[in-house]
């Protein structure tokens, strides 16, 4: 069975289309007779990667630093995901996958490898802060042991 994403714009005629679109797609589930399920949930926001890039923008300095490399927080989290091999292959190319479709699994691995340059480069300020770890917490729906 597919998974069907909805994004809702502001306008209400999208929205009504939209709204139309899924009750088309739940009256053809329910008329196959077939088991399925409807699961509900959000997007990712700023608030849940914000804890992430600010991550990267601290290690930015230390990288140009050590590595001799123009540090920015966009130049770091693309090492990281290139690192941790969070990438798409397209006709040859290797290009970064977008975060807000990030595992639980994907989104720890990135984290532990900001928290290893940081530990590495002696960096101050390099973990998530309770509140960054609330927000990544809540939208995994996890609990952690940190």
């Amino acid at each position: 069975m597919n998974k069907v994403s909805f994004f809702f714009p502001g306008s209400a005629k999208i929205q009504g289309d939209k709204q139309a679109e899924v009750s088309r797609l739940l009256r053809e589930r329910l008329a196959a007779g077939k088991n399925f399920f409807v699961n509900f949930g959000e997007d990712k926001t700023t608030k849940q990667l914000r804890g992430y890039y600010r991550i990267c923008g601290v290690l930015a300095p230390y990288m140009e630093e050590f590595e001799g490399v123009i540090g920015t927080k966009d130049i770091v989290a693309a090492f990281v995901e290139d690192e941790c091999n969070y990438i798409t292959p397209v006709k040859g190319k290797r290009l970064h996958r977008s975060l807000k479709e990030a595992s639980i699994k994907d989104m720890k691995m990135l984290i532990q490898r900001l928290y290893e340059m940081g530990a590495a480069y002696g960096a101050k300020n390099y973990k998530l802060t309770s509140d960054e770890k609330k927000a990544m917490n809540e939208y995994y729906k996890i609990k952690t042991n940190d």
